[in-house]
């Protein structure tokens, strides 16, 4: 499997979507090759991996194996310094009742995955806090989207639905998680249709589809923004959902080639 292409700054990713999505033509139905569809699989180094013709996506990581490789799909990429917000497991601590490993998050912070996606993507991830929770605490699985990523929408441990400024929750729906200690939180979200669903051990709990809170809506990225009196681990993760081909293409030379080629046959066609 190859090495993801590492992206330095948001700028450059922000502008693989387009300022706030204008200037992008649709994207007509355009069925991935096989070759394209392994092309695509090797960006990533999940540890479980399946695409189909459509541009489906899904991706398994098990961060409680401790494959540093996982890493290189994130940014910032999990250190080891044991005073990060964001690092490893180092051997003689983050155990808990059933995880022997993972992904530590503290204090504040946010951890997003390189690919973009469709507004149509469902996250899901299980998180054990090392703390008993105070008021205000959020752990929240995000969709960011638009110039800078500035646009934020998150479930907060699956019981809430923010819109989050930087890493502040900025109003919610639904009342704000009890994190208590070593409890095992199974949450995330998904958006689909035009709507945003907080998931809470799999089903959803809060939704919108609200203008205000989804304003301009397009294509955008996966992950998580944390603040307060947090640390704890995150020993999986899985996401699924269309990925943004522009993005894919732009690594991708042939797959640029043949997508240019078949928007073009499709303007044709219609005149």
């Amino acid at each position: 499997m190859t090495i993801l292409l590492q992206i330095p700054t948001l700028v450059l990713l922000c502008a693989l979507q387009g300022a706030e999505g204008r200037g992008k033509p649709e994207i007509p139905a355009f069925p991935l090759n096989a070759a394209e569809q392994e092309r695509i699989l090797d960006l990533f180094q999940a540890t479980e991996e399946k695409i189909s013709a459509d541009g489906t996506v899904e991706l398994t990581d098990d961060f409680e194996r401790e494959d540093r490789s996982l890493g290189d799909d994130w940014f910032p990429s999990p250190g080891s310094e044991i005073s990060g917000k964001l690092r490893w497991r180092r051997d003689w601590e983050g155990h808990s009742r059933g995880v022997s490993g993972g992904v530590i998050i503290a204090d504040e912070g946010q951890w997003f995955h390189a690919a973009v996606w469709q507004p149509d993507v469902r996250m899901e991830l299980t998180y054990v806090s090392f703390l008993g929770g105070r008021r205000g605490d959020m752990v929240a699985a995000v969709f960011v989207w638009s110039k800078r990523l500035r646009q934020r929408v998150g479930s907060n441990l699956g019981t809430q639905l923010v819109r989050i400024a930087g890493t502040r929750a900025a109003g919610g729906v639904g009342k704000a998680p009890i994190i208590a200690y070593e409890e095992h939180h199974k949450f995330g979200f998904e958006l689909k249709g035009g709507r945003f669903s907080s998931l809470l051990n799999g089903r959803a709990k809060e939704q919108t589809d609200s203008k205000k809170v989804l304003k301009k809506l397009g294509g955008g990225q996966v992950g998580m923004v944390w603040r307060g009196t947090i640390s704890g681990i995150i020993p999986q993760m899985k996401i699924c959902g269309k990925l943004d081909l522009d993005w894919a293409a732009g690594q991708i030379a042939p797959l640029r080639e043949r997508l240019d080629q078949h928007r073009q046959e499709m303007v044709s066609a219609k005149r």
